[in-house]
C-alpha cells in the first residue's frame, strides 16, 4: 500500500504514516520470538519497509533523515542474509547521492551494490546496478564509463524472467530501463539518444509508476531544448512534452519532481520571449501554486 501511495502521490503524502507504521508495528516484531527461517523472512521484509520510508524521505528532501533509514535498511538486510536486498539499499544510496551531487560516492556506492550482490542478484536486479553506476558515470561526465555500465544493463536485462524476480524489483520494467538511458543520455548531452530512449520509455509505460513517467516527461523536454546545436532544438515541443507532465505535477508531493521541473524551465530562459513559452510559465505558476 505505501509503495503505491509513494509512486502514485509521492513521498510527501504518506511518508509520516509510514513512519509511524514503522516505528510502532515493524519495528517491535523485531525483538519477538522466531525461528532462524521466520527472522530471516521478517528481517528481510523489514529491510523493505525501511529503505521505503527512507525513500520517501529521500523523495521530498530530507536527505540526512533518508541516510539514516537507508543505513538502518543495510544493516537489516545484512541480518536476513539477503546480498541482493543489500546491494538494492546501496543504489538507492547512489541515486540520492548523485542527486545532491556527490557523483564519486554515487558511483563507489553503485559498485559497491554490484559487489555485494554478485553471484546473488537476478538479471533485473544486476541490470539495476549497473543502471545505477551508469548515471553517476554519466554526471561525472564519463562517456566511456557510462556506456560500459549500460552495455552491462543492457545484457543483464535481456537474460530477465519477470515471474522469477524479488517483489521489490516489479518497478524495473522496460519503461523503467529506457528511462534509466535517457537519464544518462540527457546528462552526457548526446540529447538525440535521451529523446530517442525517453520516447520508448513513455511508450511502453502504463499508468502504475506517474511519478517516473513525470520524471521521464520533463527529461525529454529537456533534451529536446538542451541540444548542442541550435538547429536540432526544438522548444515547441519540449513545451508540448512538458505540458503534457503538469496535470500529474498538482497530485506529486515530490521534492525532486520539482528539481526537474526547475532544471527544465532554466533551459527555457532563452526562449522566454516567445509565445509558446510564456503560456507554459503562466500554466506552470499556476499549477505550483495550487500544488
Amino acid at each position: 500500500m505505501f509503495e503505491n501511495l509513494d509512486h502514485q502521490f509521492g513521498g510527501g503524502h504518506a511518508r509520516t504514516a509510514a513512519a509511524q507504521y514503522l516505528h510502532s508495528q515493524v519495528t517491535p516484531l523485531l525483538h519477538g520470538n522466531y525461528t532462524e527461517a521466520v527472522g530471516r523472512d521478517l528481517f528481510r521484509v523489514a529491510a523493505q519497509f525501511t529503505y521505503k520510508t527512507g525513500a520517501m524521505a529521500y523523495d521530498t528532501g530530507n536527505h540526512g533523515l533518508a541516510r539514516r533509514y537507508f543505513v538502518q535498511a543495510l544493516n537489516l538486510a545484512h541480518t536476513s542474509g539477503d546480498r541482493a536486498l543489500g546491494g538494492k539499499v546501496l543504489a538507492l544510496m547512489s541515486h540520492q547521492a548523485n542527486f545532491l551531487g556527490e557523483f564519486t560516492e554515487a558511483v563507489d556506492l553503485a559498485r559497491a551494490a554490484k559487489l555485494g550482490g554478485a553471484g546473488h542478484a537476478t538479471p533485473t536486479v544486476q541490470a539495476m546496478y549497473c543502471a545505477m553506476e551508469a548515471r553517476a558515470l554519466a554526471s561525472l561526465g564519463d562517456a566511456r564509463g557510462c556506456l560500459r555500465a549500460l552495455s552491462e544493463a543492457e545484457a543483464a536485462f535481456a537474460k530477465r524472467y519477470p515471474g522469477d524476480e524479488p517483489d521489490w524489483i516489479g518497478y524495473f520494467d522496460a519503461a523503467e530501463f529506457h528511462d534509466e538511458f535517457g537519464h544518462c543520455f540527457q546528462a552526457l548531452g548526446h540529447t538525440s539518444q535521451a529523446v530517442r530512449h525517453a520516447t520508448l520509455s513513455l511508450a511502453a509505460s502504463g499508468d502504475s509508476y506517474p511519478r517516473s513517467r513525470t520524471f521521464c516527461r520533463f527529461t525529454l523536454a529537456t533534451s529536446h531544448v538542451s541540444a548542442s546545436r541550435s538547429r536540432d532544438r526544438d522548444v515547441d515541443q519540449a513545451v508540448a512534452v512538458a505540458t503534457e507532465a503538469l496535470p500529474l505535477v498538482d497530485q506529486l508531493k515530490s521534492v525532486r519532481v520539482r528539481s526537474y521541473i526547475r532544471t527544465f524551465n532554466r533551459h527555457l530562459d532563452t526562449y522566454a520571449d516567445t509565445a509558446a513559452v510564456s503560456a507554459f510559465r503562466e500554466r506552470l505558476a499556476e499549477v505550483l501554486v495550487a500544488s
